[in-house]
């Protein structure tokens, strides 16, 4: 997770963000520190939590 915090800092500037778009451009599957990170996200959601309790 703390990949992906560094990850997403990047994008504080426009370099940085300009970076990232070139270097996932040309992928069809988002880098897989950003998918784990999603993956976290969805298990804390109250969507998440509401799905485990049968609502």
């Amino acid at each position: 997770m703390a990949q992906a915090r560094a990850y997403d800092d990047l994008s504080t500037t426009q370099l940085g963000d300009m970076l990232k778009q070139a270097q996932t451009a040309h992928l069809s599957h988002p880098v897989p520190v950003l998918r784990a990170r999603e993956i976290d996200r969805w298990a804390s959601s109250k969507d998440y939590e509401s799905l485990l309790a049968g609502n």
